[in-house]
């Protein structure tokens, strides 16, 4: 009898003792390696503008032109996967200030009841930006990581303020109105007069160099090329909370920017 149970102690204890080792064993495919995420944090200054997609709006009502450009600023955190050695994901989070200057002009300059002749719009944008993008990069060459990287960003709009000036006639049209004009003037009316979310190609050249055991440097020229929707639609502005009569389009207007970002891996 003690004999037996002898026996089936020992083989009880084998079987713990197989179980607890696949047990412990690491389940490589089951978790992300942590090893091989990095995260860091940059600032990049900009400089943005808005590009209409025609030269007039699609009634044919108004010329639409870009004024110039805009400078603007991003900082924000950045997270780096590499699934291979120099393949890898990249995401992070960020905020952007931006915008650009659009001009719409009347074709017909004629008199009419609570018409726009003239809206010169300077747009001042914030977005919250949300990328993925595939980073290919070299081995070190004297020290330095050269990369490309290209995806898509997630531009969710957190703020939307305008300097403008709008000639327009109001009910008596036998003269202009004064001018409408303000500063940093919030933006209101139906909703998408400002794209809530814009989607951008993202595209970016760059170098890395350690700077120290943990910490690596890192420098890169982003170009950000707005494609869908349209970054701003006027028609929807609640123009009576900005002093004008009448109504407006810009020719679906795109919004782009390029920067150079500086930060560093840790």
């Amino acid at each position: 009898m003690k004999r037996h149970l002898i026996c089936a102690s020992l083989l009880l204890f084998s079987s713990l003792c197989s179980y607890a080792q696949q047990s412990d064993a690491p389940k490589q495919h089951s978790r992300i390696d942590v090893n091989r995420l990095r995260f860091g944090a940059f600032i990049a200054p900009n400089i943005s503008w808005m590009k209409p997609t025609a030269a007039t709006d699609d009634a044919k009502q108004y010329d639409v032109s870009n004024e110039g450009l805009k400078m603007g600023f991003t900082y924000g955190i950045m997270v780096d996967y590499f699934f291979a050695d120099n393949y890898g994901l990249v995401s992070g989070l960020s905020v952007t200030s931006t915008g650009g200057k659009i001009l719409a002009k009347a074709r017909d300059q004629s008199a009419a009841a609570n018409k726009v002749l003239k809206a010169d719009f300077n747009y001042r944008l914030q977005y919250l930006n949300i990328p993925l993008a595939l980073k290919l990069r070299t081995d070190e060459i004297y020290g330095f990581r050269f990369f490309g990287q290209a995806g898509i960003t997630a531009a969710i709009n957190i703020g939307k303020k305008a300097d403008y000036t709008v000639n327009y006639y109001g009910s008596d049209t036998t003269k202009e109105a004064p001018p409408a004009s303000d500063t940093k003037a919030k933006l209101t009316g139906s909703f998408g007069i400002i794209a809530p979310i814009l989607f951008e190609m993202n595209l970016g050249i760059g170098v890395e160099k350690p700077v120290s055991d943990k910490l690596r440097f890192y420098a890169g020229l982003f170009f950000n090329n707005g494609f869908t929707p349209d970054a701003t639609r006027p028609d929807l502005f609640d123009n009576g909370n900005l002093g004008y009569s009448g109504k407006f389009d810009d020719a679906k207007t795109r919004l782009n920017n390029f920067a150079l970002r500086l930060g560093l891996f840790f």
